[in-house]
């Protein structure tokens, strides 16, 4: 047998992205260990491709934790992690400083360099 042989197995979603018929003020709360949405599973919206600076060391722990839990986890993909840890932080962000609420969103960009004073 190969890999050729088996059928593609598409994983169930986690119980928190699965469609439900309560009212979404009746579902539970989202918890800081759990992203509420992930690679686009909840929304249609166009994705993009963001570029950032990390050091080798924590691309290479990133990864070796990717390729080392993404079956637990049901990753799909590297991308899905990356999203998941950056849901996390937003998430945490957002509880801190603007009482759990999202921010209001801006297609303008960023500030070039590095900010002076950190």
């Amino acid at each position: 047998m190969t890999l050729q042989d088996l059928s593609p197995v598409t994983p169930d979603p986690p119980a928190e992205l699965a469609p439900t018929d309560e009212p979404a003020d009746e579902r539970p709360a989202a918890t800081p260990d759990r992203p509420t949405a992930v690679a686009g599973s909840l929304t249609t919206a166009k994705r993009t491709t963001v570029t950032f600076y990390l050091s080798e060391t924590l691309r290479n722990r990133a990864r070796a934790t990717y390729r080392s839990t993404s079956f637990e986890e049901k990753d799909s993909s590297w991308s899905e992690m990356l999203n998941k840890a950056l849901i996390a932080e937003v998430e945490r962000r957002e509880a801190e400083y603007n009482r759990g609420e999202m921010f209001t969103a801006s297609e303008a960009p960023l500030t070039p360099g590095r900010p002076i004073g950190y």
